[in-house]
């Protein structure tokens, strides 16, 4: 994805909406890459982009080392349970992302209570 490799060394571009592009879980671990060096993008939004399990812990695992990025919206993906448990581990050790947007069919609701509960 040239996109990702453009945002590893960007460092002006502050927001990027790729809102229903159907970049899939191969799109998202390519923007993870990305995220991991990139130093300037503030919200990222990836909203109805059929990103699952695998897009959302490769997100997270990237997130990780990120310091910049304050907003992430995957809100109307195909993310379960373990896509959301990776990014609930996430906001115990991010201190940058302050609004994180999820919303999936495939969530179940009583698992989303007990995790973000606390």
């Amino acid at each position: 994805m040239a996109l990702s490799e453009a945002l590893k060394t960007n460092t002006t571009l502050t927001t990027l909406d790729l809102w229903g592009n159907s970049i899939g879980d191969n799109g998202a671990q390519s923007l993870a890459e990305a995220l991991k060096t990139n130093s300037s993008l503030i919200t990222l939004d990836l909203q109805s982009n059929k990103i699952d399990d695998n897009g959302a812990q490769a997100l997270a695992e990237a997130l990780k080392s990120n310091s910049t990025l304050t907003t992430l919206d995957l809100w109307s993906n195909s993310i379960g349970d373990n896509g959301a448990l990776a990014l609930a581990e996430l906001l115990e050790t991010n201190s940058t992302l302050t609004t994180l947007s999820l919303g999936s069919p495939k969530m179940s609701s009583a698992w989303c209570k007990q995790q973000f509960a606390h």
